[in-house]
Formats: C-alpha cells, structure tokens, sequence
C-alpha cells in the first residue's frame, strides 16, 4: 500500500475504523506501534477484528462479514468509502450480545462456515444478499448450542484442502471434495469427530495455498508449514502439534509489493532523406610489361658512371 490507498478496521462490535495511509505514524521497525485509537478513538471493549485494504473505491468487488451467531451480510466495497471519518462507522447491525468474527474480500465463489462443535455447511456466496453498509445480516447456518468459529472463502477448483485446528493442540487437514455444496441456513457435514466426555473445539479453519505457514498461539506462538499437517478424514480428531491448549490461530501475512506497470517508451520515425552521390570514372591504370621495367630500371654500373 501507499500514502493514497486507505485502510478499513473491522471491530468485533460491527464498526469500522477509515484510515488513509498517510495518517499511520511512520515509524521504525524497531519502535513501538501506535494502537489504531490514537487515530480513531473506539468504543470500551471494542477491538479490531481484521484490516481490508482499499486500494479502489471504485471497484465492484463486495466485503463478506460474518458474526459469531451466524449471521452473514454482503455490501460493496465502493460503500465503505467515507468524506468523515473521525469517529468508528456502523458496518454491520448486530442483535443482542452478538459480535463480528471475521470480514474479509470477496474473491472466490464460496463461503464455508464451520462451528465450534465440528459442524461444516459449505454453499454459494451469492446465496447471501447484497445490502447496504448498516443493514444486518442473514443467516448463514444453523446453530445448536454453538457458534460461527470460522469463515473461508473458496473454489473448488483451485482449493484442495481445508485446514482445521482444535483448541486441544490438534489439526489436520481434510480435501474439500468430502463435501457437497448445500444451500444456507443448514447444520452441514461433521469435520471432525464429536467426543462427548472431552470434546474437541475448532479454534480456526484454513482453505489457504499449501506453501502457506500457520502461528499457533498458546502464550508464545509457534510457527508451522501446512505440509507439515497430515490428510484425514472429517471425523478425525487431527495430530497433536502443539502440548499446550491453543488459543488462537492465524496465517502468517507475507510481505508483497506491487508489480510496477511496465512503461514502454514512445518509437520516433524520422525520414532520412537519401542523398544520390554522383559515381566519377576510376582512370584505368596503364598495363607495364616486365621487359619494359627492366629496360628502365638503372643498373649499378649505369648509376656509378
């Protein structure tokens, strides 16, 4: 990003903070940050939940955000843009003690929600209606006794695997055709394995590149390749990766740059004006037979008399 793009933060209560670039402190690495509320001051108990950058406004493409009661919405990006932005923004109206969970850029034709309790519902995006900024949502799968953990964005032709770690140290990850596209508003598939006596919670789900690393957090955070993760089945319960009960997971953000538009220069004909150059006559040289360079060659006797 530079100093002209801007940059949306989403909170957990269903606001979002309009920063252009410019106004981040620019700072070194080795300093300390500046919380986002030195900017824009949040509400108490309020915390950001994900950034989205807005290179465009002008764009098509629609922001998904999701609560941790199932609720879905879809608005487009081009609605986010603000003249005022002292103060945080309604994106989203929640109902009761509901809060956002994730929010995120629409580039993919499928949304796949996944519970607390192990339980996958995986259906088209459009299924989810486009409405303004501060509307509330619909809901994107039934609940019973637990909430939305986890929301992906997918193609089943590109997308291979889904990634599942459990609040118990274990993960896995399961191929995406063990699934069958639904519609919204259902239960879904187990993705794992129900355990009455000591059950398993999904803490995170994936549907990433495989050459992608995870952080696992479980009071220092651990770093792992997904390749490192093994294939099982949905009613697996996963590997033990981690000793300790995780608390959070996350993929670990890469550092890219902008491809820099090639420029080609501009090719200038110029007409060369062709100037015809008068050809003269070589004179021939005259034809010297040997018996006459003898004849006139001077002999040693001749030059000293």
């Amino acid at each position: 990003m530079n100093t002209t793009d801007t940059i949306l933060l989403l909170t957990n209560l269903g606001n979002y903070l309009h920063i252009p670039v410019h106004m981040i402190p620019d700072l070194k690495w080795k300093d300390m940050p500046k919380h986002a509320s030195n900017i824009i001051e949040m509400n108490q108990g309020e915390f950001i939940i994900t950034a989205i950058p807005a290179y465009d406004f002008k764009t098509e493409k629609n922001v998904v955000i999701a609560t941790k009661n199932g609720m879905l919405k879809r608005s487009k990006l081009k609605e986010f843009k603000l003249q005022r932005y002292s103060k945080p923004t309604s994106c989203m109206n929640l109902k009761d003690d509901d809060q956002v969970i994730n929010a995120f850029v629409e580039e993919k034709p499928y949304l796949f929600l996944v519970t607390d309790s192990g339980y996958g519902l995986c259906f088209a995006a459009e299924e989810v209606p486009l409405v303004g900024v501060k509307a509330a949502g619909v809901k994107g799968i039934k609940l019973k006794d637990d909430y939305l953990a986890s929301v992906n964005n997918l193609d089943y032709q590109t997308d291979e695997y889904i990634t599942v770690v459990t609040d118990k140290g274990t993960a896995k990850r399961v191929r995406l055709n063990e699934f069958e596209i639904s519609t919204r508003a259902r239960r879904g598939l187990q993705i794992i394995r129900e355990v009455k006596t000591n059950p398993y919670k999904v803490l995170k789900t994936f549907i990433v590149d495989v050459k992608e690393h995870i952080g696992l957090k479980n009071g220092e955070i651990k770093v792992m390749k997904l390749t490192e993760l093994p294939i099982a089945d949905r009613y697996s319960t996963g590997s033990l990766i981690s000793k300790h009960q995780l608390t959070d997971a996350f993929i670990i953000a890469n550092l890219t740059g902008q491809s820099k538009e090639e420029t080609t220069l501009p090719i200038i004909e110029e007409e060369v004006e062709i100037l015809e150059v008068e050809e003269k006559p070589v004179p021939k040289k005259e034809k010297i037979s040997l018996k006459e360079i003898d004849d006139r060659l001077m002999t040693i006797d001749d030059f000293l008399n």
